[in-house]
């Protein structure tokens, strides 16, 4: 098994490497980018007009999350259209008080934000109702680069593997509130992009934490289970609102 200073160095943020163009209105409205001033970190999902699930570790590095801000219903990132017009900030920030991320551990955070979405080309996605078997087929999408640089959003089809199958790629042994997928011919997840929705039938159920190398077929894509967490989640926004 390696060692937690190994898997340290080699956490890497997601973006999705290869997959097809989308606009945000064919995905289906729900994807947001997370930016730290003007530099996009992360992505995330909507559960609702007002609350997000991204990864913990999006905001790992910086206390102030007032810092950090939204942006929805848009296809392409910042460098294409006037992002004071469309930030949204974050108001409130829960992190899973158990995230350990160099061992797979509750990567997971809810956002509230400053005001509710109402665009028309915005919506959002019900949690997970079932815990999601092998050989399901999930989409994820994000802001990424592909073969080369890209600036907007991408996704693309992924099959999920098993527990054994993915602690066996892994070398280690996977815990059971993650999701693995692999085994896609060439297309991962990349730098950049973490937080971003595994979406299957309909609902988010997982969510990007941990990727290997850009284009490495041969190791699994990692996300936090969301039908794991769910009590979680619905216990966070149900004290946001409070």
């Amino acid at each position: 098994m390696a060692n937690a200073e190994l898997w340290d160095r080699r956490l890497i943020r997601p973006r999705i490497y290869g997959g097809q163009e989308r606009t945000i209105e064919q995905l289906g409205g729900y994807a947001v980018q997370i930016y730290l001033g003007n530099r996009l970190i992360c992505g995330g999902t909507l559960v609702s007009s007002r609350y997000i699930v991204t990864s913990a570790h999006c905001f790992a590095s910086v206390s102030d999350y007032t810092q950090y801000h939204v942006v929805a219903g848009e296809t392409e990132t910042a460098m294409y259209f006037p992002t004071e017009d469309s930030k949204n900030s974050v108001l409130k920030l829960k992190i899973h008080p158990k995230y350990e991320r160099t061992q797979f551990i509750a990567d997971i955070a809810v956002v509230s934000l400053s005001i509710p979405y109402k665009k028309p080309n915005v919506n959002y996605l019900p949690l997970c109702s079932q815990k999601p078997a092998a050989g399901n087929v999930a989409t994820v999408s994000g802001w990424g680069v592909s073969e080369y640089y890209h600036d907007t959003l991408r996704a693309m089809k992924v099959p999920l593997i098993d527990e054994t199958e993915c602690s066996r790629k892994m070398e280690r042994t996977m815990p059971d509130n993650v999701i693995c997928a692999a085994g896609y011919n060439g297309r991962t997840l990349c730098h950049g992009d973490s937080g971003g929705p595994l979406v299957i039938n309909g609902e988010l159920c997982g969510i990007s934490t941990w990727t290997s190398k850009c284009g490495n077929h041969d190791m699994p894509d990692v996300f936090m289970s969301v039908y794991y967490y769910r009590d979680f989640i619905n216990k966070t926004i149900a004290d946001m609102r409070k």
